[in-house]
């Protein structure tokens, strides 16, 4: 033994102590390249509604993807040299209340229409798809289908200008928007600098001549007050022309449309540079987008992550060296040690005639006391559907930029229930202070909830809230940022 370990010790040592060049030819420090199939879906009407991701925990512990089941996303992000599948369900059928089918795009920018694509993604259909958890799991479904392989090393391109149009009406004393845009008193935008956007306003908008303005804060109905005509053609237009604007390098980050005579029919206009998004450590940021406004998820590519706690050496035989591996991959990996996990969960799993014994014996024995000593049909029957309850959710909805407001329309409980957890989702961060929202129980407030100064989402868990089927939840919102309001405001009550 002491001869072996002397041996050992002239392999990795000299004079000077430990030669670390051995461990470096000896381990490979690199973490496999993410694998991951994706798919998204759409359930709700209009441009604004939330995109809805699905996918399995990946196979390695620094990617740190938790399997997720229709769930909306502020981020979705890939990772350099991985590779990925995208089934979009929603780009060629309707689910839900969605009243269209929503095609996907990977883009170098947020802006409709499918310029500036990312180059690396082959788009395809496919017949009859099936994803675990996707709607119905016994129908197929025709999918739209995004395959690629992330470049190690990304080139920024040379992006496209464009010309995009918006059909504009009026309609309860709004400007209504149809086609790129959807709704009433909508955001616009990003509107990108050295692009043209053309405002055609129809028949329904006599009388109400439209323009753009560099504040609202001056409005007076004829006056015009700070008009932006910098890169504007026919300004002011009216029923059946269009207003063109090319934006100019000059234009500032958000200028606002408005109505020459009616205060209340205008809204806002963000505009920015024709570059891609980076974070602040200089990672780009891409673009999951539908071919309109809205339906955006934010995609981050990230480098390969290195090494991360809980993960462990395992000897490659095909790179003759040790590399990390979690134990995901190792069970993946040693057909004994997964055959053996399995053998242990079948020989201590219960079969259905040991559950109802356990749900005639055990438990009701220790509930008989809630029941007053005995049980008929009905109190066994009431045990059963307590045990057996499982969480629902409902969300609702504040469509549009947020104002402060006291929240009238009512969400009745459709039986006694608890409350356990609320989130939050804006699909505009608000920035200079934090979007602040009280849900009320019959008119009192009950809890609340903090949407921090420039995120998109919070949560609020832990909680148990009773709410009785006679009882109804309001929803005000007390603040809703400072230097820009958050948007489109989507509350997700969970409950049992």
């Amino acid at each position: 033994m002491t001869t072996r370990n002397r041996s050992l010790s002239s392999l990795i040592s000299d004079s000077d102590g430990i030669d670390q060049s051995y461990f470096n030819d000896l381990i490979d420090r690199s973490i496999e390249p993410e694998t991951l199939a994706i798919a998204v879906d759409v359930n709700a009407a209009g441009h604004e509604g939330d995109w809805l991701w699905t996918w399995g925990a990946t196979s390695s512990l620094p990617y740190a993807r938790d399997q997720i089941t229709n769930q909306s996303q502020a981020g979705v992000p890939i990772y350099k040299k991985g590779t990925y599948t995208l089934k979009n369900f929603a780009g060629y059928s309707t689910y839900g209340a969605s009243t269209q089918p929503h095609k996907i795009f990977l883009k170098w920018i947020d802006e409709p229409g499918t310029a500036n694509l990312v180059p690396w993604v082959t788009y395809d259909s496919a017949e009859n798809q099936f994803f675990d958890g996707v709607r119905s799991a016994d129908s197929g479904t025709r999918v739209q289908t995004l395959s690629f392989s992330v470049p190690e090393n990304i080139t920024p391109p040379t992006l496209n200008t464009t010309t995009t149009t918006y059909n504009v009406g009026v309609a309860d004393g709004q400007y209504v928007y149809t086609g790129i845009a959807m709704g009433s008193g909508v955001e616009i935008g990003p509107l990108r600098r050295g692009n043209t956007y053309n405002f055609a306003l129809d028949g329904t908008t006599a009388g109400h001549p439209f323009y753009i303005a560099t504040s609202l804060a001056n409005f007076s109905a004829g006056t015009y007050a700070d008009e932006y005509t910098h890169g504007v053609t026919n300004s002011r237009a009216t029923e059946n022309t269009s207003l063109t604007f090319t934006v100019p390098d000059s234009a500032p980050d958000t200028l606002y449309y408005q109505c020459g005579n009616h205060q209340n029919m205008q809204g806002t206009i963000t505009v920015k540079d024709l570059a891609l998004d980076s974070t602040g450590d200089g990672n780009y940021i891409v673009h999951w987008q539908h071919s309109q406004e809205g339906h955006n998820v934010p995609c981050e590519i990230r480098l390969v992550p290195s090494i991360v706690s809980q993960m462990c050496l395992a000897w490659d035989a095909t790179k003759e060296k040790f590399v990390p591996q979690d134990l995901n991959d190792y069970m993946n990996k040693t057909p004994s040690f997964s055959s053996r996990i399995t053998r242990e969960i079948e020989s201590r799993s219960i079969d259905s005639s040991t559950s109802i014994s356990l749900i005639d014996s055990a438990y009701i024995i220790a509930r008989i006391g809630d029941v007053g000593g005995g049980l008929d049909s009905a109190g066994v029957n009431s045990l059963i559907d307590s045990r057996s309850q499982i969480e629902s959710h409902t969300t609702l909805v504040q469509d549009g930029t947020l104002s402060v407001l006291t929240g009238t329309a009512r969400w009745y409980a459709p039986r006694n229930i608890t409350i356990k957890r609320i989130r939050g989702h804006l699909g505009t961060a608000a920035t200079g202070a934090s979007v602040e929202i009280a849900i009320k129980k019959n008119g009192s407030s009950i809890t609340t909830l903090s949407i921090p100064d420039g995120q998109a989402s919070a949560s609020s868990t832990g909680l148990n809230l009773s709410v009785n089927e006679a009882d109804y939840i309001t929803v005000d919102i007390t603040q809703i940022g400072s230097t820009v309001a958050g948007s489109d405001l989507n509350l997700v009550l969970n409950y049992q």
